[in-house]
């Protein structure tokens, strides 16, 4: 579904970043790890100098419908023009989408414990997961990992504990009774070290009980998050971040190497925006 919608509210979480919550009057049903492909640009019909030519993909960070509308939001990092010129919409501007699309998270767990991982903007489909599933009555825990503590998206609480261990320190989740756990590399909030680190800890507390990993966040976090699953026999989603130029299979452009018992080769390239962004980590070929 192509749809206008409304600039419904306006936050900047953190330096470098904004989140916005945009206003829809319908819009299709949707999973976590589901993603919009947004129109980074005034129309449709008109391409100034120094403007995004293609939609940009986001990853939808919660979606809550009313009576009148639909609200969805979405948190981005400024890295180029287009992400310049979304961070720079007000209320009450209109911003162009195209969604759902992708595939999302699987919900079902089989007496799992569910541990959920996001490195950077890969925050809102980890966020999501977390409220649908503590809606379903499951209750995950949460480790969040970025460079320093003023790229933190999330709004603290309290504060994060040094040695990795879980307490209710991020708002957003601790009001959904989730423990969390963050990690900075320069250790200047919680952690020090990686969301790896962390995630040791995490599985170690298992006490023995399976668990399952959900994870998002940049290429080479998500390949250490699968790589220590997989040392452990632990299930793992990742949800892979790829430049998207059409969102819908059609240009070609986002592909990740999987393996394919049915390939000549073994393997084969999916498309990120088809048959992801959410993969089983065990399937991506991370060496590619």
């Amino acid at each position: 579904m192509i749809l206008d919608t409304t600039v419904a509210g306006v936050r900047t979480p953190c330096r470098e970043h904004f989140e916005l919550t945009l206003a829809a009057a319908a819009f299709p049903d949707a999973l976590p790890g589901q993603f919009v492909q947004i129109l980074c640009r005034d129309s449709v019909q008109s391409l100034a100098d120094g403007q995004a030519m293609l939609r940009r993909p986001f990853s939808v960070g919660g979606l809550r419908r009313g009576v009148r509308s639909v609200e969805i939001d979405i948190l981005g990092r400024v890295v180029g023009p287009g992400t310049a010129w979304l961070a720079g919409r007000r209320r009450g501007d209109t911003v162009n989408i195209l969604g759902p699309l992708g595939r999302p998270f699987s919900i079902t767990i089989n007496d799992e414990i569910p541990i959920l991982v996001a490195g950077g903007v890969g925050l809102p489909p980890i966020r999501w997961l977390a409220e649908t599933l503590c809606r379903a009555g499951i209750e995950p825990s949460f480790i969040y990992g970025a460079q320093s503590r003023d790229l933190l998206a999330v709004a603290l609480c309290a504060e994060p504990a040094r040695d990795g261990k879980m307490s209710e320190c991020i708002k957003e989740f601790a009001g959904l009774g989730i423990r969390a756990a963050i990690t900075t590399d320069d250790g200047s909030c919680g952690l020090r070290g990686r969301v790896t680190d962390a995630l040791g800890i995490q599985l170690d507390a298992c006490a023995g009980r399976a668990a399952r990993v959900y994870a998002c966040g940049p290429e080479p976090m998500l390949r250490a998050v699968a790589e220590r699953c997989a040392a452990r026999g632990v299930a793992c989603e990742v949800a892979m971040e790829r430049v998207m130029g059409c969102g819908m299979a059609t240009c070609q452009s986002c592909v990740v190497p999987v393996r394919d018992g049915a390939s000549t080769d073994g393997w084969r390239y999916a498309l990120c925006c088809r048959e992801g962004p959410v993969f089983d980590a065990s399937a991506v070929i991370w060496s590619r």
